[in-house]
């Protein structure tokens, strides 16, 4: 007993200095029953992540973050990424019970795709994006169109560009961008 206690007091010591979580199995004798301690670690503050759960326009792209597994990347401050971030309207723009069906267990690979399809991996400003396409977090390739003073990726406009923080910049945009591999699944091209 007093081995198991020495191990969850070193890894709640530890849970502040990693960014992922920490899960802690031991087994009672007497009872034969498994206890579970899990440790959830918040993203670090002033990174994507921690930007994206703070904010209330980005609530819906916060929980698909965490469905999606993809929180603790985007909560590295060592990470280096620009993010095209859907504001909860442009998700509510999805046909209905679409964002359902992509939050299912069962779909996680798929939402992993789209939200990686969102990502650039090296931060790049709106000054920065150039015309043409480039390689996203996911592995497809996303057309950047400039015109004037605007800046759209694919059909997407950028509402609100060059937010900066510790790990990246996050421009919003007004629509949930598809990548081609994910045409036709849950009507995701459909309004």
């Amino acid at each position: 007993m007093k081995t198991n206690l020495t191990r969850i007091a070193l890894l709640l010591a530890l849970a502040p200095l990693t960014p992922v979580a920490i899960a802690q199995t031991t087994k009672e004798e007497t009872t034969k029953k498994t206890i579970v301690t899990e440790v959830k670690v918040a993203p670090e503050p002033g990174t994507l992540a921690a930007t994206i759960n703070d904010s209330a326009t980005f609530s819906i792209l916060a929980k698909a973050l965490k469905a999606a597994d993809l929180e603790g990347m985007l909560g590295d401050p060592k990470g280096s990424f620009t993010v095209f971030a859907p504001t909860d309207d442009a998700f509510m723009k999805l046909k209905k019970g679409t964002l359902d069906r992509l939050l299912l267990p069962e779909n996680k690979e798929k939402l992993r795709s789209l939200l990686l399809y969102h990502v650039l991996p090296g931060q790049f400003s709106s000054s920065e994006l150039k015309n043409g396409k480039i390689t996203t977090s996911n592995g497809e390739k996303v057309e950047i169109d400039i015109k004037a003073h605007t800046v759209q990726v694919e059909h997407a406009k950028v509402a609100k560009a060059d937010l900066a923080v510790k790990n990246g910049i996050m421009h919003s945009v007004d629509e949930v961008i598809v990548p081609k591999s994910l045409d036709g699944f849950a009507k995701l091209d459909e309004k």
